[in-house]
């Protein structure tokens, strides 16, 4: 082969005949040295086609009380592997050569990263987590759901939520804080009844009011009243700082879960149950509140209480609360029904309002024992509300007792429930929006030149 190059002719500007065939065995020998080290890797490997191993990780999910917990998610961190737990809490995983631990998550419970060793049992225990309220949805019989999987529109208000622009009742708390859910509290005192509405009515005819359950038992939230004067409805015995969730499920098929009852929607009230803490704690809240009448509305002040241009003159007028009388001058009288004669003034409706009204204030106070622990625990608070009317003369008090426990007797069994003790006093309560004989509408049509302080006094 040298001799085959020498006699090639020489060439200035190429490379060297000699460099040219070194390269060539060199580069011969490197591919050799390489495919020899690829197939002997792959004679090693102990199972054909395959690049990694996997051990197989047994092991078994529990609670902190011993149960086995079944759905669990088993999953190797930072992979798509994952198993869940059988109906005894077990669990078998592949997992491949090189992880370092294994997720489980459980809906309820805090996420656990467990690091694999070498042992290739584990035992894994899950302790209870504060679920986001808009994670988890309870239903109908207390059933907890992730709030994805439900098939129809619900809405969670926390208890934080519910402090904020607080009123008296505990569905006035709830007032602007659900779309779709129109709460209206009638003008009858502090106490007095609420009309709600989900997504409007749903029929021409009846109430159309929303199922109202508490801890998971339907209630009859019918007004109470004595002759036409409001007297509240069955929401009124709660205290709202006794409350610790409400659940709005919406649509026909929420229905489902309690039947036609339910066809207007369903409002779930869950009240405290001393779980929401660990340990033992007293709680004490004060909620103070004024309210303000401020409906200016502004009438004529040129003509005052009569008719057909004529102003009363002379005893039980037969003029009524129209305001078409004589126009208004000064140093001009007019009798009244009991031959009573008064200035004929205005007063406009700002100073009848005032005059008419009061500021309101709502002054609740609440203190709340609680005490849990890994079986159980338990809610105990004492509340007192205060509340005096926008109208003169009109109060409203209410006395709370509330008890709310929870206790796991063994691993199957647990036993839960709630009592509530209200004690209410209601002082002169206004008659019902809509009466003729309502005070709103007393003052909404009486005669401009009519002097409230002579009907006080009368």
């Amino acid at each position: 082969m040298k001799k085959i190059f020498k006699e090639l002719p020489a060439f200035p500007h190429l490379v060297c005949p000699q460099k040219i065939f070194r390269i060539l065995k060199l580069t011969i020998i490197i591919i050799f040295v390489v495919s020899s080290n690829v197939s002997g890797s792959d004679s090693d490997s102990p199972n054909a086609g395959s690049n990694s191993q996997q051990n197989v990780i047994t092991g078994i999910v529990k609670d902190k009380t011993g149960a086995p917990v079944t759905g669990a998610n088993v999953v190797v961190t930072g992979t798509t592997v994952g198993t869940m737990t059988d109906g005894e809490g077990k669990f078998s995983i592949s997992v491949p050569q090189g992880s370092a631990s294994l997720t489980v998550t459980f809906i309820g419970m805090e996420p656990q990263e467990v690091p694999l060793g070498s042992s290739r049992n584990i035992e894994i225990v899950l302790g209870e987590s504060a679920i986001g309220l808009d994670e988890v949805v309870v239903t109908a019989l207390g059933i907890k759901r992730e709030a994805k999987t439900l098939g129809y529109a619900t809405a969670v208000v926390n208890q934080i939520q519910l402090t904020e622009n607080r009123s008296s009742t505990a569905m006035g708390t709830l007032q602007g804080k659900v779309s779709g859910v129109n709460i209206t509290q009638f003008g009858t005192g502090p106490a007095g009844s609420t009309r709600i509405r989900i997504r409007g009515n749903s029929a021409f005819q009846g109430a159309n009011l929303p199922l109202l359950v508490i801890n998971g038992v339907p209630i009859d939230n019918t007004r109470f009243q004595e002759g036409n004067a409001d007297l509240g409805d069955g929401l009124n015995s709660i205290n709202p700082d006794d409350v610790q969730s409400m659940t709005v499920l919406k649509g026909a098929a929420a229905a489902a879960l309690y039947g036609s009852r339910a066809k207007d929607g369903v409002i779930m009230i869950t009240t405290r149950s001393g779980m929401e803490t660990k340990g033992f704690g007293v709680t004490y809240n004060m909620n103070y509140t004024m309210e303000k009448a401020v409906d200016y509305t502004d009438f004529q002040y040129e003509y005052g209480q009569g008719e057909r241009g004529i102003r009363p003159t002379v005893a039980f007028p037969t003029s009524g609360v129209w305001s078409f009388g004589e126009k208004i001058q000064p140093g001009m009288t007019q009798t009244l029904f009991n031959n009573e004669v008064v200035p004929y003034v205005a007063y406009t409706t700002k100073d009848r309002y005032e005059e008419f009204y009061r500021t309101a204030s709502n002054l609740t106070n609440t203190l709340s024992f609680s005490n849990s622990g890994e079986n159980g625990g338990f809610d105990l608070s004492l509340a007192s509300t205060k509340n005096t009317a926008l109208l003169k003369n009109s109060d409203f008090t209410r006395k709370n007792i509330t008890l709310g426990f929870t206790q796991n007797i063994s691993k199957w069994v647990n036993i839960s429930g709630n009592v509530n003790y209200s004690n209410e006093y209601y002082k002169n309560s206004p008659y019902g929006v809509g009466n003729q004989s309502a005070e709103i509408n007393t003052i909404a049509t009486m005669a401009n030149t009519m002097p409230l302080e002579l009907m006080e006094k009368s």
